[in-house]
């Protein structure tokens, strides 16, 4: 079991600008040139493309202490849910009064859009019925049958405004925290594909993708943390189906560069992983897991952005919490994706 050898391995596809003629025809459909983002600089948007329990915000943690590099956590913002008034910002401060939300806020309305921490307003939930969204969020296994999809709800009433509005607003944010932070890199963990996606076709920030993949027995037993009934086979099938949808959305987008990184390497090699995924990034010098001490984030979202990462743990505690029969259930559903990414 495990992954195959210590070595660190990064799996890469990078998709050649070569084909910007695709991406100005997509652009043309939408009736928009692509949206601009500050001219003064080529600044890149990194999507971090995972599953939950797979160690998007410990990688964000570790980039963010590169000086060109800045994550905000998960870009869609505080949870709903959360008590906004007693809600903490990573840096240690309520995130009403951090003094960074503020220059944010700001940021935005100089950009011409209103901001509030209670709400970043910056998903790509283009509204309709639950099901309409269901549609435009997942995936019909085919590339051309995706494509239709796409182009049929862009035929929708009001549908290519929505868009161009949510493309325009969330170009703006990313700019508004690079200015803020004096950095040119930023790296989103939202784990909302639909970003990454729309970025690339009709902006034009460096859109590049992190797929960060982890053993699917060490997600189920962190999620099974959380829900103590949750059935191996269901979790293994989500943990299939949303790779998938990610592979076939990379395949889609002929000018992003996407590279595959596995957590067990990030926590094992994290020096030799750091290096390849700045180079990755675009940005030089080496990076050290220790880097992170005494650097201060503004990360919101996952409630692990609260955890001091100055030292990093590997948790391969599924070896020992789950039962074999949990095991082989997992494996029969999702050994041969697994095998792919190297989990044998």
């Amino acid at each position: 079991m495990g992954t195959k050898g210590r070595e660190a391995q990064l799996q890469r596809t990078d998709y050649s600008p070569t084909a910007q003629a695709l991406q100005n025809s997509s652009s043309r459909d939408l009736g928009m040139h692509a949206v601009e983002s500050n001219p003064k600089a080529r600044r890149s948007f990194v999507a971090i493309e995972t599953s939950s329990y797979s160690g998007a915000t410990l990688l964000a943690f570790l980039l963010s202490a590169h000086p060109e590099i800045v994550s905000i956590g998960e870009m869609n913002g505080v949870i709903p849910t959360e008590d906004i008034e007693t809600y903490m910002c990573s840096c240690g401060k309520r995130i009403r009064v951090c003094e960074f939300w503020q220059t944010v806020r700001c940021a935005m309305e100089q950009r011409g859009f209103t901001f509030d921490v209670v709400h970043f307003d910056t998903e790509f939930v283009m509204g309709g019925p639950h099901l309409a969204q269901k549609l435009r969020a997942g995936s019909f296994r085919s590339a051309k049958v995706d494509a239709l999809r796409d182009h049929f709800f862009l035929t929708l009433p009001g549908a290519r405004t929505r868009l161009k509005r949510q493309i325009a607003r969330n170009i703006a944010f990313i700019d508004a925290v690079l200015e803020v932070t004096n950095k040119r890199v930023f790296v989103d963990t939202s784990k909302n594909h639909l970003r990454a996606k729309h970025l690339a076709k009709y902006g034009a920030l460096d859109v590049r993708a992190i797929h960060l993949v982890r053993d699917p027995r060490g997600v189920f037993a962190s999620r099974l943390r959380r829900s103590a009934n949750l059935d191996a086979r269901d979790a293994a099938r989500q943990w299939v189906r949303l790779h998938e949808r990610l592979e076939r959305m990379f395949n889609t987008l002929p000018t992003m560069q996407v590279t595959r990184v596995r957590y067990e390497d990030v926590c094992r090699a994290p020096k030799e992983m750091l290096a390849q995924l700045c180079e990755f990034c675009g940005v030089e010098g080496d990076l050290h897991s220790s880097d992170l001490r005494g650097l201060q984030h503004h990360i919101v979202g996952n409630p692990m952005r609260l955890t001091n990462y100055a030292e990093i743990q590997f948790d391969e505690s599924w070896r020992t919490r789950l039962t074999r029969a949990q095991m082989d259930q997992i494996m029969r559903v999702a050994g041969g994706l697994a095998a792919r990414y190297g989990y044998l």
